[in-house]
């Protein structure tokens, strides 16, 4: 299914974020790991009482993504930017159609080796810096690592938001509205809530959302990357939605419409829904902005009609905007 020519044609264009990645990992767990060591000495010989309480935490801290994890989400962003957008940007997309493969075995192909850079990458690092501990004098605190919280759910992240982003790619026609779109559907569900819910509010109308607390905790899929929330999170809801992801993804890859390449969308059918979307939710934004700059005892009249200016203001542009994107 997997032609080496495929592989060869992908792998020539994406191996420096490939690399870029790899080099993110090694720095989130490795060199983390081989610094905490000095500190971990200071703690154990001169602050005995602090070791014994912090010791739990810190041999999980060094599994956990942190500051390394947000930025290996943007490269994996780009990543899939690289594997789609960018070849539609260019002619390379018109070259690979001509090629004697079909658009499943194009799409499952760029999917694959993204996923493995990924995968490999996650594992090599993850996985050495366990061994460096396990060589230390701090090998027995491997027994209190939680690899469920430190590796799975790092890594449940990594694969939904990959997904996603190649979900994306199908339906944008170029490599900066693929990445732009990537970022603003990604936090689009907790997003519209506050927008909807900061509107409601300005009008004097309270509604209660049970929902938004499911929305902003399980579907925020960023939250598995932070370990606040990694006791609360159940697992498989970034599992499924990933593979969800996945199928549609190849669906649409596969009747995407080649004439669009370069284009913001490669669905003029889409037009409409972001004719409309990208305007309004800008003006709920806009609005949202101008009324929180109020003190907390301003007049109620006061706040609506800076909402109001703010949202028409931000609509106005908006739209614009919106429609030079459209027709570019």
């Amino acid at each position: 299914m997997f032609r080496k020519a495929l592989w060869m044609k992908e792998w020539k264009h994406n191996s420096l974020v490939s690399f870029g990645l790899l080099i993110v990992y090694l720095l989130a767990y490795v060199a983390t790991a081989f610094m905490q060591f000095d500190t971990w000495r200071v703690w154990q010989n001169h602050q005995p009482d602090l070791w014994e309480q912090r010791q739990v935490h810190e041999i999980n801290s060094i599994f956990e993504p942190g500051f390394f994890g947000m930025v290996a989400i943007l490269i994996i962003i780009l990543l899939a930017g690289y594997l789609i957008g960018l070849e539609r940007n260019t002619k390379r997309h018109d070259f690979s159609l001509a090629l004697p493969f079909s658009r499943r075995e194009m799409f499952m192909t760029k999917y694959i080796m993204g996923l493995l850079v990924i995968l490999i990458g996650y594992n090599v690092s993850y996985w050495l810096a366990y061994f460096a501990i396990y060589q230390s004098e701090f090998s027995s605190l491997l027994t209190e690592v939680n690899h469920t919280n430190t590796y799975w759910m790092p890594l449940v992240a990594y694969f939904v938001i990959y997904s996603f982003a190649m979900l994306i790619g199908t339906i944008s026609g170029e490599i900066k509205s693929q990445i732009a779109l990537t970022f603003i559907f990604l936090i689009f569900p907790q997003g519209i809530f506050i927008l909807v819910g900061q509107f409601l509010d300005v009008h004097g109308v309270n509604l209660e959302l049970n929902i938004a607390e499911w929305v902003f905790q399980d579907l925020f899929w960023l939250n598995y990357l932070n370990q606040i929330f990694f006791d609360q999170l159940i697992i498989w809801i970034p599992i499924v939605a990933g593979i969800i992801f996945t199928v549609i993804g190849l669906i649409i890859y596969e009747k995407s419409p080649s004439e669009y390449s370069g284009e913001f969308l490669m669905f003029r059918s889409l037009h409409p829904v972001f004719a409309f979307g990208i305007p309004f939710c800008s003006a709920l934004l806009g609005g949202l902005f101008l009324s929180s700059m109020l003190s907390y005892n301003s007049p109620d009249s006061l706040s609506l009609i800076l909402y109001w200016i703010g949202f028409l203001v931000a609509l106005f542009f908006s739209w614009i905007i919106t429609k030079r994107l459209l027709n570019k």
